[in-house]
């Protein structure tokens, strides 16, 4: 098994493009993760679904204010209206690892556990993202070397 075996096609979006294109996108292309690339096509960052969800909740809210500010459906359709337009730059994570296809496997498995990923970037020899590395990869790595004894 190599890389290349186990990373699927990236869902790539842009920097420019708004919270309501990035939730579409992974309405469409069925993925929890996109990566998000700048101008220049490099990686800069990626967006999760924990990352739409926490651009709904406003800045000056903690802890028990969240649950009370999204105590009714109204509520929740009034923040996902404010935010709909909001820029993936504004909310996107920017703390990633990515790897490379010349990565080995002890590398993403490295790379899992110390930043506590389940899912990592690819990307090639530009930055450019190509693909990811998802729960189902980490698992297929698991299972091989489950089996190599």
């Amino acid at each position: 098994m190599q890389v290349k075996d186990i990373v699927k096609p990236a869902v790539i979006i842009s920097e420019d493009d708004t919270f309501a294109v990035a939730l579409e996108a992974m309405m469409n292309q069925h993925t929890n993760t996109l990566l998000v690339s700048g101008e220049d096509g490099e990686l800069t960052g990626e967006v999760t679904v924990t990352d739409l969800l926490a651009a709904l909740v406003p800045d000056i809210l903690n802890g028990n204010e969240v649950m009370r500010h999204f105590s009714t459906d109204d509520a929740f359709i009034d923040s996902i209206d404010i935010v709909k337009d909001l820029p993936v730059s504004e909310f996107m994570s920017r703390d990633y690892s990515a790897l490379t296809l010349q990565d080995n496997l002890m590398s993403i498995i490295a790379t899992a556990i110390t930043n506590e990923r389940a899912r990592i970037p690819v990307i090639d020899e530009e930055g450019r993202p190509i693909g990811i590395i998802s729960r189902q990869g980490l698992r297929q790595i698991l299972h091989k070397f489950l089996r190599a004894k």
